[in-house]
């Protein structure tokens, strides 16, 4: 059975280094929402505000490869309960097992420098600062999930944990 491996998780705490190295890992699709954000931007027509158009893009894409048995990765901040359902609404139209992982940093001081010092390889994205990522509203969780806590921690400890939890699905 195909597997949605959701993450979610606020800017800055890990998502997209741990999806990408999980990806290479295990074979599947990584789907990306900062570089479709960016790509859908780029046209030039998109409003500033995307709302959820690349959220129900990435669920559909999600939906046929799951249908054709292919894991994928969802690696975006989920911060609503509406975003989370639209995800379990696509492993069920594939029939697919969904995972959920929150991606986090605990550690505040450990969180801002991330924030304040990273940068992207996406040409053109625009970083979130801190006051925006503490000021943005974050749904708690209503699912079963698993949570990944980065703060002092490696990336590879961080993946071999995420490795693990799938390992127990």
């Amino acid at each position: 059975m195909a597997r949605l491996i959701t993450l979610a998780g606020l800017p800055g705490v890990g998502k997209s280094s741990i999806a990408r190295v999980l990806a290479r890992r295990t074979g599947a699709a990584w789907l990306r929402i900062d570089s479709m954000d960016q790509a859908i931007w780029a046209s030039g027509t998109a409003p500033a505000d995307l709302l959820d158009w690349t959220y129900r893009a990435a669920q559909a894409v999600a939906t046929d490869n799951l249908a054709l048995g292919l894991d994928v990765i969802a690696d975006c901040v989920n911060d609503c309960e509406e975003a989370r359902e639209g995800w379990q609404i696509a492993a069920r139209k594939a029939g697919a097992e969904i995972v959920w992982i929150e991606v986090a940093c605990s550690d505040a001081d450990e969180h801002r420098r991330r924030i304040e010092t990273r940068s992207t390889d996406i040409a053109g994205l625009s970083l979130p600062g801190w006051n925006a990522v503490v000021g943005r509203a974050y749904a708690p969780w209503e699912r079963d999930h698993f949570t990944v806590d980065t703060a002092r921690r490696s990336l590879e400890e961080c993946v071999e944990e995420a490795l693990g939890l799938l390992d127990r699905r």
